[in-house]
């Protein structure tokens, strides 16, 4: 089967709820939201306009911070939890392996040292790292100390039911109340739904986002093309109406997951996706245009968008309606929008 990006990126967006008709579509991936509050974004913009209070933000894939709906956490740990010595290797980096049953170690530390009703992330792992193996707490160069492997630890709250405080840039941790029970192997939701939610992906782009690798197995696939590109689908690709004209997406938005190339030439895409510090993704008729940040002044969100003059017609209405979105979801009432050249 031959495909066009656009017809991904149609299908992509519809099934994704970016036309405000299921504004919870993207929720079984998670929307990372770090720094806070660009997951209350990433649902904004799909419709829903209500605070995000009754969601949960943990640490998750790849252990960044998401929202998930807590319904969907024990099949979340279920499929994140190492069972291979390769699966934990790609949670310690260049750190040696540790053991397998050093995860449960961790976790059930995380559950018995917990100091206080709420800790920091430096609070918590000073608690549990004297009392583990040197092998899971290496020298750290930049703290000084030896503690536990960081993405260990992270993956370790997720799966002793630790949960993050919604708002603050700090990670701060909020103390368990019950002790989640070792979920067994299931059927791989994850990398289904990814398939389900980007459409057409090679599987390097799903690992990248899994951060893991398939922690049980691949769903079943078939291979297409796209552009001439091969690729592999879960699913077909259903005829969809073409993407909004206009988006405000932050750069690790689910719209904008797999190939990069289908959302954005190589030059934008270097503008966008940055080491350290991206700016949002201008997102025109489905494809990445250039770039924008925010700041809030008194009581005015400012948004400075690149080439802002040269955004026409129905395409720029769309984006003064997305800010004004986004002050929404950010200050209720309390908070309007400008939208400015950068």
């Amino acid at each position: 089967m031959d495909l066009t990006g656009a017809q991904v990126l149609a299908h992509r967006a519809a099934v994704q709820g970016l036309h405000g008709d299921d504004p919870e579509a993207v929720l079984p991936l998670g929307v990372v939201d770090s720094p806070p509050k660009t997951g209350a974004a990433a649902l904004g913009v799909r419709g829903r306009r209500e605070p995000t209070d009754d969601l949960v933000r943990v640490l998750s894939l790849r252990g960044a911070p998401h929202l998930h709906r807590r319904e969907d956490l024990p099949a979340l740990r279920r499929q994140l939890r190492p069972r291979t010595p390769r699966q934990l290797a790609a949670w310690c980096g260049a750190h040696p392996t540790p053991d397998l049953e050093h995860v449960d170690l961790v976790v059930d530390l995380l559950h018995r040292e917990f100091p206080g009703e709420t800790a920091t992330k430096g609070e918590l792992s000073a608690a549990i790292s004297p009392l583990l193996p040197a092998v899971v707490t290496p020298h750290c160069p930049t703290c000084r100390v030896d503690h536990v492997i960081e993405n260990v630890f992270r993956l370790g709250t997720l799966l002793a039911g630790i949960e993050l405080d919604h708002l603050g840039k700090q990670l701060v941790f909020r103390r368990p109340t019950v002790k989640p029970d070792v979920e067994e192997p299931g059927e791989p939701t994850l990398l289904r739904d990814y398939a389900r939610l980007v459409g057409p992906f090679a599987k390097a782009d799903a690992e990248k986002w899994l951060g893991a690798g398939p922690q049980d197995r691949w769903p079943d696939l078939r291979p297409l093309r796209v552009d001439g590109t091969r690729l592999l689908a879960h699913e077909d690709v259903a005829e969809a109406p073409d993407p909004p004209a206009g988006l405000l997406l932050f750069p690790r938005d689910p719209y904008l997951l797999g190939p990069r190339h289908l959302v954005a030439d190589p030059d934008v895409a270097k503008r966008v996706w940055r080491p350290v510090g991206s700016p949002g993704a201008l997102v025109l008729h489905g494809r990445v245009a250039g770039a924008w940040r925010h700041e809030f002044r008194g009581r005015t969100v400012t948004f400075q968008v690149t080439g802002w003059p040269e955004v026409r017609g129905t395409a720029r209405r769309a984006i003064k309606d997305q800010a004004e979105v986004l002050a929404g979801v950010w200050g209720g009432n309390a908070l309007g929008a400008d939208v400015v050249e950068w």
